[in-house]
């Protein structure tokens, strides 16, 4: 397994990640978001011959979770991997419809009028344009505008602190949400070692 800053890649040549079950893998690295406490997270999934038509599983996953206020969009694939979004649709439309967010965004060509699901789309687009992830990623995880405009402005220097995300805004709410993220997952992981399922970890 890597880590990128904020994204969850698995390695199919590691930890036997071709034969991990996906329930498992997102009950692992995903707790934040499946605990209501972060509106979304990013997996990198490979394409393991276990998991071939992620399509779809995606769509077995929205049928049985969406009720649950938990949401699944690929919103990338190419043959080396595909990239799944999970997260909290009321959550993420709130944030992204702040006025500062907003306006932020309309310079990386998304409008103000657009639903959710357009602005997903135009997201997904903009991975498929470019050869790196798109700036404003981050905040559709979540991530402070502050430190996304830092993170563009230093590019990726300089930050006052790295954990979920690199932080040039405010470290010490930084260093507490990552605290409880932590918390969360160490929780999440136990719960998984008792065999808890994923259906029963969801806070609708």
């Amino acid at each position: 397994m890597i880590y990128i800053i904020g994204i969850v890649t698995i390695d199919n040549e590691r930890k036997g990640a071709q034969s991990m079950e996906l329930d498992s893998f997102l009950i692992q690295h995903c707790s934040a978001t499946l605990a209501g406490l972060k509106m979304g997270t990013l997996l990198c999934l490979p394409h393991c011959l276990t998991y071939t038509d992620y399509p779809r599983i995606i769509e077995r996953y929205n049928l049985r979770f969406n009720g649950k206020q938990l949401h699944f969009k690929i919103l990338f694939c190419c043959p080396q991997r595909t990239l799944l979004y999970i997260y909290r649709p009321t959550m993420v439309e709130r944030y992204l419809h702040t006025e500062e967010v907003r306006n932020f965004l309309q310079a990386y060509g998304y409008s103000t009028e657009q639903t959710l699901l357009a602005m997903l789309e135009h997201l997904g687009a903009r991975f498929a344009a470019g050869n790196c992830f798109p700036h404003e990623l981050g905040l559709f995880l979540g991530y402070p505008l502050t430190d996304v405009c830092g993170f563009i402005r230093h590019k990726g220097n300089h930050a006052k602190m790295c954990g979920e995300w690199k932080v040039y805004g405010d470290a010490e709410e930084a260093l507490r949400l990552f605290r409880r993220f932590d918390c969360c997952r160490r929780t999440y992981s136990k719960q998984l070692a008792v065999g808890a399922s994923l259906e029963s970890l969801i806070v609708a």
